[in-house]
């Protein structure tokens, strides 16, 4: 099959379709990964083809600005998701060049393909990252509940379905059926059934693959510097903000607390991201200022992790085995932090406005409890035993995927 991949977003948007694409072509499949041109050298790297869709833009960078310079956390996530879908719109005339000539088009979360395979009349796999996402009826709900759920889909409909209808518009489209963005024939979860387990109220298309996980790139090494920090002392928590380590007031700001905080609990830290404001700071020799490390190589070698609840990052957490503390900045944040504090493996989240270096350094503290760590441990080794998920999504896709 010749099959394309698109999504948009940040890193964490594309590394889980970088893992599917090479569980693809191992199968003997033609697959294209297209995304933002900024993203070639990172696709490039693992030896997938590329195609470039969209404006030139670093999306996490550009979207993290809208959000600094929002009065509430809900106004910036309202402009975002405007922004994204214009990113969709001005992406449409590339990718729907790209997708000529292709059997498949894979979905992504964010919506990247939909419209592309809709108008060119080809079969769909859709991904959807987050399971709260996929509506369900059940018969034994309280009305209170059917009720608040029917709210929640109409919120929904003003946030996604809507904007997209007019694109699809625009672009010579009917409205989204009412199975919206998702395949009507398979919506693939990569997450692990441990962390997610399948929802028997759920239509037969939604399939729990467990996660998609790509191995860090062969040409990578890890800095003398980054090695040598490491053996220096006790596994150091790693804290990794993502898109949210933007710079800015806001950025020096929670550097400063994070500086103060690691300090206070007594641990040794790697610090990614706050470029500029790090560089304005005095660092102890306890910290090391890192850029991109991939996750595979370094949680392993860590104590914890700090970061800010994005899909890929939660999931190289629970597999390493470590304790995790999420600073949640927008709703699938929220979602993942919560999770988090619900299994035991790390305190609860701390949204970014109600944090201070007293309880970060409570949090960096409670990470290190015997229990902590132990229930952190127990479910690494758990997941890191079950079957291999981009396996299982292969096979999904060549069983189910609509190819006639």
């Amino acid at each position: 099959m010749n099959i394309v991949i698109p999504t948009i977003g940040t890193r964490g948007d594309v590394q889980p379709y970088i893992a599917l694409a090479l569980g693809l072509r191992q199968a003997g499949h033609r697959v294209t990964l297209a995304t933002h041109p900024c993203m070639r050298g990172l696709v490039e790297s693992y030896g997938v083809p590329f195609a470039p869709m969209g404006p030139d833009i670093d999306i996490g960078h550009e979207a993290a600005r809208i959000r600094a310079k929002s009065p509430h956390w809900m106004i910036g996530f309202m402009r975002v998701m405007r922004f994204t879908f214009a990113m969709l719109e001005q992406s449409h005339a590339d990718l729907l060049e790209t997708c000529r000539g292709a059997d498949l088009v894979i979905v992504s979360h964010s919506a990247a393909g939909r419209m592309e395979a809709d108008q060119l009349g080809l079969p769909t796999v859709s991904v959807t990252f987050t399971p709260e996402a996929i509506p369900v009826k059940d018969p034994n709900d309280p009305l209170l509940k059917r009720m608040l759920m029917r709210l929640a889909g109409a919120g929904m409909g003003l946030l996604m379905t809507r904007p997209l209808n007019r694109i699809r518009k625009r672009v010579g489209l009917p409205p989204m059926g009412p199975t919206g963005i998702t395949s009507e024939t398979l919506n693939l979860i990569p997450l692990s059934p441990q962390i997610s387990p399948p929802n028997p109220l759920w239509e037969e298309r939604h399939c729990v693959t467990g996660y998609w996980f790509a191995p860090a790139p062969e040409t990578w090494t890890p800095p003398d510097t980054l090695a040598a920090f490491l053996e220096a002392g006790a596994p150091p928590l790693v804290v990794s903000l993502g898109a949210m380590a933007l710079s800015g007031e806001d950025s020096l700001e929670a550097a400063q607390i994070t500086l103060a905080a690691v300090q206070q609990a007594g641990v040794r830290a790697i610090i990614q991201g706050w470029d500029e404001a790090m560089r304005q700071l005095s660092i102890p020799p306890t910290v090391f200022h890192a850029g991109s490390i991939p996750h595979d190589w370094l949680l392993p070698r860590a104590g914890g992790l700090v970061h800010h609840g994005g899909f890929g990052t939660t999931a190289a957490g629970f597999r390493a085995g470590i304790p995790m503390l999420v600073i949640p900045h927008i709703i699938d944040q929220f979602i993942w932090g919560n999770q988090v504090a619900q299994l035991g493996v790390g305190p609860q989240p701390i949204p970014r406005p109600k944090l201070t270096a007293e309880n970060l350094a409570a949090a960096l503290r409670a990470m290190q409890t015997p229990e902590m760590r132990r229930k952190a441990a127990d479910l690494g080794a758990s997941i890191r035993a079950e079957p291999d998920g981009v396996a299982e999504a292969v096979r999904l896709i060549e069983q189910r995927g609509g190819i006639h």
